[in-house]
């Protein structure tokens, strides 16, 4: 009952903070369907190709971590069907943070027989996004900088490149930095069995050296590609709307756009993400109804363009033939044990998929 209710203060909260910011920028009906309106044809294009970017690149860092911690195993989610609970998740980021989001659909996808065990599939997706703050990090130390230096295009560069070392050598810290928090997590009570899932599965992962160079290098230049990604899905938007000129300060603020979007304040943080783009538009020298109607058209664009990346690979499932539901398959082939079965891998033994436990002959 208290979850419910402070569930309902939150949603009327942002209610409240989207009826000031519609009133505050003076936004119309009319207004905002001719704003939108706007993003028909190429832009909607572009917007719908950026956005399937964004969830492939998501989509391949999670199953590089799962092949990487266990390259024998049979059970590896397609990647069609990988990207559909990406996408499920990145929708529901319109009303949660987006990294819970995506934790959450692909934990439930582990029970419909998509990938491993739910703790498996959370832990690989906790190992992954670590690897976007990681980038984030690297992007907002480049933004601030740049506005406190203000440097020519070769300053430019070399910034870039010091933090992108700098970024790197963090992020190796900090994979190493998760497996000690996997051996502290480990030890919770029993009845802590998210964390207990997450925990075993990390430490049946391994330490964060075992990973290749190479499957590292990937994992960084995903985060990078699904970064610059995002941030060219605001440019087209701001150019669909003829505010090319804002395009800059707007790239130079979006890590703190990116920042915010972890605190759930206002479920989706609806209301304090269009306040916060309407002040960094503003600051550039947009008008506030402008900046309110980039504001309301990007969130809306957005949601449309997630919606048609899932229409389309569902299409496609569909047309290839959907899977039996881990319930069925569990009837034909039962499995021993509990689902969240995780054993360590010892470090010279063959690996086996830390998510199932071993079939049994009949």
């Amino acid at each position: 009952m208290k979850r419910a209710a402070r569930v309902a203060a939150l949603a009327l909260v942002a209610l409240v903070l989207l009826y000031l910011f519609a009133a505050r920028g003076g936004l119309t009906w009319p207004a905002v369907a001719q704003s939108i309106g706007r993003l028909a044809g190429p832009a909607l294009v572009w917007l719908t190709a950026l956005t399937a970017a964004v969830v492939a690149c998501g989509t391949l860092k999670w199953l590089l971590v799962m092949r990487a911690f266990a390259p024998d195993c049979a059970a590896h989610p397609r990647f069609v069907d990988a990207m559909l609970t990406t996408t499920l998740g990145a929708i529901l980021g319109q009303v949660m943070p987006v990294q819970l989001g995506v934790a959450l659909t692909r934990s439930l996808a582990g029970r419909w027989g998509i990938g491993r065990s739910p703790g498996a599939n959370l832990g690989a997706t906790a190992y992954e996004q670590l690897f976007d703050a990681v980038v984030l990090g690297i992007a907002s130390a480049v933004g601030l900088l740049g506005l406190l230096l203000r440097p020519g295009p070769g300053g430019w560069v070399l910034l870039i490149a010091l933090a992108g070392a700098a970024g790197i050598v963090a992020a190796m810290r900090l994979t190493g930095l998760l497996v000690i928090a996997a051996r502290l997590l480990a030890r919770t009570p029993a009845s802590n069995r998210l964390y207990r899932a997450v925990a075993r599965y990390a430490g049946a992962a391994g330490r964060a050296g075992e990973l290749s160079p190479s499957v590292f290098a990937r994992l960084i230049l995903l985060s990078i590609l699904r970064y610059v990604a995002n941030l060219l899905r605001i440019v087209v938007v701001l150019g669909a709307l003829g505010m090319s000129a804002d395009a800059v300060p707007t790239m130079l603020a979006f890590p703190l756009l990116q920042w915010l979007s972890l605190v759930p304040i206002t479920p989706g943080n609806l209301g304090v993400v269009e306040w916060t783009w309407s002040a960094v538009l503003v600051a550039a020298g947009a008008s506030m109804t402008a900046a309110a109607l980039f504001a309301v058209t990007a969130r809306i664009a957005h949601l449309a363009a997630q919606s048609i990346v899932l229409v389309l690979l569902l299409a496609w499932r569909l047309c290839r033939g959907w899977p039996l539901p881990a319930k069925a398959m569990a009837r034909r082939e039962p499995w021993p044990g509990p689902d969240d079965a995780v054993a360590a891998i010892p470090v010279r033994a063959p690996r086996r998929c830390p998510g199932r436990p071993r079939r049994t002959s009949r």
